[in-house]
């Protein structure tokens, strides 16, 4: 065996310290991924507010200079605008009550309400009262107003005018005369409501305070002088309207009066006529109806009189016919002579038989004289009816007279005060308070209100930065792109190994062939914390007896010639296969760096070029189609076509040709997927202690996996802050399809200036 040289024995121990060292960096490693010394946690909401946090201090500068650039231009654009003039008159609504003593009492001002000074407000914005003094200043022959100034107006109705206006123009030439006038009254009509509108737009009309009575009447117009007399125009208006709406009431009012007079004359009319009727009906004279009332009253009392006769006589004749009945004749006897009924004898012994027989006489004669009682009263109580019938039509006629001369008397008096009013209020008609002031007229204003520069310049400020912020906000909150270690990690499920930054000023690949295969400082660098970390394993790999992959002990178990049990050269030789998801992730930049720093360290190696999409060696290979199929039966043939490279131990495969030759291609990815290619990396193993696959994207060719099968470690290289998340998803999921997990996730082309604005230790 050949004694190995000086330099490769001085380049082998300093990669011994290098793996001495790999432990303590992977312990450092583990404090930068997370800052702790412990795994990257957290809640994802808080990290999701912190990368919003992070993003904003990124933009922070951009935003505040555009926000100032914004409003320093809207600063200048305010010169090219034109100027505007602002004049304003107050109106105050009478608030102080007073009693009018010279007309119809009334009440000309109250107390005003919140309800009732809203509705004073709407009053004074009403669209009546702005088409009042269109119609009085004749608005409509303005331009300002009417909207018949050059350039474009985005009103719709000044739209819709030209459209009119357009479509009139295309008939116009057979339109009649009734067409023609129909038209022009469509376009008067549009004018007027287009001047309307305008005026709405260039007036406010503000409550000054929450509770006052007094109201601002601003106008803004291109000339001084027409502001302040819109201004005044529409105070005048106001006032002129609630004069009108009091003149109105009064009218109808009087109308109202006016009809209620007639009403109460007529039924004063008829009444009258009622009372001449009734009185001609009256059923007796007073001296009759006194007459009436004696005849009752006597009536009533020989009534009485005979009632008691009777309740008398009934009384004792009941009393003696029970003692009798009892068989105590003798007691009968003794109470009628007290009674009266049997007058007292002169002898004290009188005959009881001669007395019962006088008894019996005079109990006749008793019930005789309770008979004719009951006639008596019978014949009173007929008279009393009478009287008394007679006494109530009386009543009811005297009340019925009394009703009418009361209804008689209150229609004289509401006539009285109803014709009173009525000659008053038509007195009072031109006399009439509107019950509001002009307390401010406007006047002319000397100095421009619009546009108001520095407001305009502060507005667009403030308008620029928040527009800035959200942007930056939801920009961020819709980005899928990798720029932490915590999104590598979490989309890959792989712990990230170590970062290669991106060398602006020179490609890094062109610069290695043409200076003498030496890197950026910085970029070797991070090349030699690369590999002399565990998840490459260089060491560990190089001292095992056999692949650690089933998938590669299943491959390298046989050859082309189906001899098993084929094994590495003594020294033993290792197979890493770099895999990106999309071109143009700084692949074959790093396995290069990788390469160039595993010669460096006494390694012999080799990068084949396996790249069928993205190739970087296309203009090193000589490979031809029949050559490929030659290295079928004989791959050391291939060693023919190994480039070397200006650093000492590195050599290139270049395996992919012109990307015009498609039967090239189409027999280079063939040769890739057959037992040839297999047999090429054993007869390379004699010669190579490393030999880095440099495969296509996963997510554009099906051969990346399979040469990700054969290798015994995969690097799985990611661009920073430029690969899409579904894009690495996707390579993971083409990975794990072949039976495949990334060894190392390394992020690539790292910007280092930017990287420190993303919060994340790694990555510094």
């Amino acid at each position: 065996m050949k004694k190995p040289s000086r330099a490769y024995v001085r380049n082998s121990l300093f990669f011994e310290c290098l793996f001495v060292m790999t432990d303590q960096y992977r312990r450092g490693l583990d404090v930068e991924l997370s800052g702790l010394g412990a795994p990257s946690t957290g809640d994802p909401e808080l990290r999701v507010l912190s990368n919003i946090a992070w993003a904003i201090r990124r933009s922070f500068l951009w935003i505040v200079l555009f926000s100032f650039g914004s409003a320093i231009l809207a600063y200048l654009l305010t010169y090219a605008a034109d100027k505007k003039y602002t004049s304003s008159a107050k109106v105050m609504i009478e608030t102080r009550v007073q009693t009018e003593t010279e007309f119809t009492p009334q009440v000309s001002g109250l107390p005003l309400s919140l309800t009732s000074l809203e509705s004073e407000l709407e009053l004074l914005r009403s669209t009546d009262l702005v088409e009042n003094v269109v119609d009085r200043l004749d608005l409509t022959s303005d331009p300002e107003f009417s909207g018949e100034e050059s350039g474009i107006s985005l009103s719709p109705i000044a739209l819709l005018r030209s459209v009119v206006k357009g479509a009139a123009s295309l008939f116009s030439g057979e339109e009649d005369a009734e067409t023609a006038a129909a038209r022009a009254q469509s376009e008067l009509e549009l004018l007027r409501e287009a001047t309307i509108e305008n005026l709405l737009k260039s007036s406010s009309i503000e409550q000054i305070g929450e509770t006052s009575a007094v109201y601002q009447i601003q106008v803004t117009t291109k000339s001084a002088h027409k502001a302040a007399n819109v201004a005044n125009s529409l105070a005048s208006e106001y006032l002129s309207v609630l004069t009108k709406m009091k003149r109105d009431d009064l009218l109808q009012s009087q109308e109202w009066l006016a009809t209620r007079i007639g009403q109460i004359r007529e039924d004063l009319n008829k009444l009258s006529s009622d009372l001449e009727s009734h009185s001609i009906e009256t059923p007796y004279t007073p001296d009759e109806y006194a007459t009436v009332k004696a005849q009752r009253i006597k009536a009533e009392k020989r009534a009485k009189l005979a009632t008691d006769e009777l309740v008398v006589v009934e009384d004792d004749l009941a009393a003696i016919q029970s003692l009798r009945d009892a068989g105590k004749d003798q007691e009968a006897v003794t109470l009628a002579k007290q009674l009266g009924v049997l007058p007292e004898g002169s002898s004290e012994q009188t005959d009881l038989k001669n007395d019962l027989e006088k008894l019996d006489a005079a109990q006749a004669a008793s019930e005789q004289k309770i008979e004719v009682l009951n006639g008596q009263l019978a014949a009173l109580s007929l008279r009393i009816d009478m009287l008394r019938e007679q006494q109530v039509q009386q009543v009811q006629h005297d009340s019925v007279t009394k009703r009418i001369e009361n209804e008689i008397l209150v229609a004289e008096e509401i006539y009285r005060d109803f014709v009173s009013q009525l000659g008053r209020r038509t007195e009072q008609g031109n006399y009439l308070d509107a019950g509001a002031h002009i307390i401010e007229t406007a006047r002319v204003s000397v100095d421009p209100s619009n546009p108001k520069r520095s407001q305009v310049a502060i507005i667009a400020l403030f308008l620029v930065f928040f527009a800035g912020m959200a942007w930056t906000v939801l920009r961020e909150l819709v980005q899928n792109r990798l720029r932490t270690t915590f999104e590598y990690e979490s989309i890959t499920g792989t712990k990230l190994t170590a970062i290669v930054p991106e060398i602006k000023t020179e490609p890094p690949f062109e610069t290695f062939f043409t200076n003498d295969g030496k890197f950026d400082p910085q970029l070797s660098h991070f090349g030699r914390k690369l590999l002399a970390s565990s998840d490459i394993g260089l060491r560990t790999l190089r001292n095992d007896a056999s692949p650690n992959f089933p998938q590669v002990v299943e491959f390298f178990a046989k050859n082309m010639d189906g001899k098993p049990n084929q094994r590495f050269s003594d020294e033993g030789c290792i197979i890493f296969s770099g895999a990106s998801a999309l071109p143009d992730e700084g692949k074959t930049s790093s396995l290069l760096l990788i390469g160039s720093g595993c010669a460096q360290a006494g390694y012999r190696t080799l990068i084949i070029d396996c790249d069928t999409v993205t190739s970087t060696y296309r203009d090193l290979s000589q490979l031809t189609a029949d050559t490929l199929k030659k290295a079928a039966n004989d791959p050391r043939a291939m060693q023919d076509f190994i480039v070397g490279t200006p650093q000492d131990g590195l050599d290139i495969l270049p395996l992919i040709g012109d990307r015009e030759d498609e039967a090239r291609t189409k027999a280079v990815e063939d040769f890739f997927c057959s037992p040839a290619f297999l047999n090429l990396l054993y007869s390379l193993s004699d010669s190579y202690e490393v030999i880095l696959l440099d495969t296509p994207p996963l997510l554009k060719s099906v051969e990346s996996a399979y040469l990700s099968q054969i290798s015994q470690r995969v690097i799985l290289f990611a661009r920073w802050n430029s690969t899409d998340k579904n894009s690495v998803l996707q390579a993971m999921r083409e990975l794990e399809n072949a039976g495949v997990r990334p060894s190392a996730l390394v992020a690539t082309r790292v910007d280092m200036k930017h990287v420190k604005h993303y919060a994340d230790p790694i990555l510094r």
